[in-house]
């Protein structure tokens, strides 16, 4: 069962005595590492602007993910989820009411899918609504049907299959002109997929208010804290960043904020050439990449890894940031605090995170136009005049040990990301 069985106003005590408020049933006692479809055949902000489709998978094109998956790197750091999002869906339902794949694109079925990403030690994720259609067609003459009314019998569906983790999304959720409550159906959901036997990670995708409300915590392994996140820095991954900011105390062994997707290095492009189409520049890659793992959240990429470009490489394979978001301790990290820059004073930001051991993950982030100092003073992580080490976690570079304060010149968009080690009580 993935139910978390604590009331979220015990959250603040775990994180001081460090004990999980999930039922150990290994899942999501860490942040998922994946991949998913949203975005891969298709450029998101291509097709939006241009009036086309965007969710767009097939049998094919998930198994070349999972070959490349294990083949580039990604399996030996941990990535284990292969998901499919609003695209894998046949218009109708079957005759006794189940919900069945797209023949043309899932010609084998989905246990035959499962089975073949299981045998390679991968997971398979997909994706639902709550409502009565999902929100896309992708490219359908007609709408896929949502949950909404075969919640018990979807949850059997997808057990059956060998399903991980299921996304339920919040569109066409009124019925009979009345909106559906997201409490009663997120919990409706959740237990009929307890009931299974079978435990599958549950991703709560919209329909509350943020920040989170308490049941989320109680229903759910992930939640949604925002939007959908697109490939811009401006009205996307800058926003979802400041809503991330106050959010650690909901997270935890079984359940974790969710801020959507990871765009790093593109979306794929409207030739399906399998090239990309970056959005963002490199160093806001970097610094979404960053804020992803110190905040503990799902590590869900949304971009083609089969033709993974030297930006993609660096981000998603390093490793000493992966050790952050999967770090044992499992403790989200938020904002601490700012240095007070010439933009205003919080322009550049302090983010942190205690770490196994005697350490913590620090990140130094500046959201202004303009390149700043930021000035860490090591009483905003606790560590007033202690003497620490300090590793940079890109640089992959050992910078020496420091008392009372550090500064990094970090560009604009950009942070820096660091190790910090207590070396004295």
């Amino acid at each position: 069962m993935n139910t978390l069985q604590i009331p979220l106003l015990f959250l603040v005590c775990w994180l001081v005595t460090q004990e999980t408020f999930a039922e150990d049933n290994g899942v999501g006692l860490f942040p998922p590492l994946g991949w998913n479809t949203w975005c891969s055949e298709a450029s998101c902000e291509q097709h939006h602007s241009k009036g086309k489709l965007h969710d767009v998978c097939n049998e094919t094109e998930i198994k070349q993910v999972a070959d490349a998956m294990i083949s580039n790197g990604m399996f030996q750091l941990g990535y284990r989820y292969i998901n499919l999002d609003d695209c894998w869906g046949a218009t109708k339902r079957a005759e006794d009411g189940s919900i069945q794949a797209d023949k043309n694109r899932f010609p084998s079925g989905i246990k035959n899918l499962t089975d073949y990403l299981h045998s390679k030690g991968l997971l398979f994720g997909l994706y639902t609504s709550a409502g009565l259609y999902t929100c896309s067609s992708g490219g359908r003459d007609e709408p896929i049907p949502g949950s909404y009314g075969h919640y018990e019998q979807d949850a059997k569906t997808f057990a059956n299959w060998g399903v991980d983790y299921v996304k339920i999304d919040w569109c066409n959720t009124k019925v009979n002109g009345k909106e559906i409550d997201p409490e009663t159906v997120h919990t409706e959901f959740s237990k009929a997929l307890n009931a299974t036997g079978r435990p599958i990670f549950l991703n709560l995708c919209r329909g509350y208010s943020y920040p989170p409300p308490s049941y989320t915590a109680k229903v759910a392994n992930s939640w949604r804290v925002n939007g959908d996140h697109h490939d811009r820095w401006d009205d996307s991954t800058s926003h979802v960043i400041e809503i991330m900011a106050p959010v650690a105390k909901y997270a935890g062994p079984g359940g974790w904020n969710d801020p959507d997707f990871l765009m790093t290095g593109g979306a794929g492009c409207d030739d399906f050439s399998m090239s990309h189409c970056p959005g963002q520049t490199d160093i806001e890659y970097k610094t979404e990449f960053s804020i992803w793992s110190i905040t503990a959240s799902p590590l869900l990429v949304s971009t083609d890894i089969r033709n993974m470009t030297s930006i993609m490489k660096e981000i998603l394979l390093n490793k000493e940031i992966l050790a952050v978001n999967q770090d044992k301790r499992r403790v989200a990290g938020g904002r601490v605090g700012f240095h007070d820059c010439s933009e205003g004073k919080e322009i550049c930001q302090i983010w942190a995170r205690p770490l196994e051991g005697l350490s913590k993950a620090v990140v130094l982030y500046n959201a202004g136009k303009d390149d700043h100092d930021i000035v860490l003073d090591f009483k905003q992580i606790g560590w007033e005049g202690k003497k620490v080490m300090i590793r940079d976690l890109w640089a992959h570079k050992d910078l020496g040990s420091f008392t009372g304060d550090f500064k990094s010149h970090v560009v604009s968009h950009g942070c820096t990301m660091l190790n910090i080690t207590l070396t004295d009580e």
